[in-house]
């Protein structure tokens, strides 16, 4: 699975908490150059209590009943407008992505960074923003 958005927007934290992998995580764009990769775990109820079996899973880990399923992740540079024009890192960015199955879009829905990934008020502290109250 691959970890896309707009750069600056948490991809990078993400994968770290997703893997507990230590990565480069900073406020500011474009931290991630070079696409990071590492294994992240799915937790779902495992058919071995349904079916009071006794399993010996391949490609997993059943603990308790717990079925841990690995799942690669790829934590992708960050996307800008124009990249297709080799703004930011361009087709770099776009052949990350490729090596994907499927992709995790993360957004920024605080609202804290530009559509260049640098950061600015949060939509959420601005004094005049559309929710008067928040000062």
């Amino acid at each position: 699975m691959g970890l896309v958005g707009k750069a600056n927007v948490g991809k990078s934290t993400f994968f770290a908490a997703s893997t507990l992998k230590s990565v480069e995580i900073a406020n500011f764009p474009f931290t991630t150059i070079k696409a990071n990769k590492g294994v992240a775990y799915l937790r779902t109820p495992c058919v071995c209590r349904e079916f009071n079996v006794q399993d010996n899973p391949n490609n997993s880990a059943c603990i308790d009943g717990i079925r841990l399923v690995p799942v690669d992740l790829i934590d992708t540079p960050g996307l800008i407008r124009g990249a297709h024009e080799g703004k930011g890192l361009g087709n770099q960015f776009l052949d990350d992505v490729r090596k994907a199955d499927a992709l995790i879009v993360v957004c920024d829905a605080a609202g804290s960074t530009d559509a260049g990934g640098q950061p600015v008020a949060s939509i959420y502290s601005r004094k005049n923003s559309i929710y008067g109250f928040i000062q």
